[in-house]
């Protein structure tokens, strides 16, 4: 097995201003936006209503402003 030492990696060297990190969660977000009508859109956020799903990702579809 290949030891990686993780303090190597430092978020400095990247070029970009915030690295894009994919998750299922964003996966999944953009395949429904490609799926949506135009005008949809698709986000990924924090569940803040009181369930057990609390501070966890959801996806949240925003209306298109008519």
């Amino acid at each position: 097995m290949t030891d990686v030492r993780i303090d190597d990696f430092l978020l400095g060297e990247v070029d970009v201003d915030s690295p894009v990190i994919s998750t299922p969660m964003q996966r999944a977000a953009s395949q429904l936006q490609r799926a949506l009508p135009s005008g949809w859109k698709v986000e990924v956020a924090e569940a803040t209503y009181p369930t057990v799903r609390k501070g966890q990702p959801v996806l949240r579809l925003i209306l298109p402003e008519g």
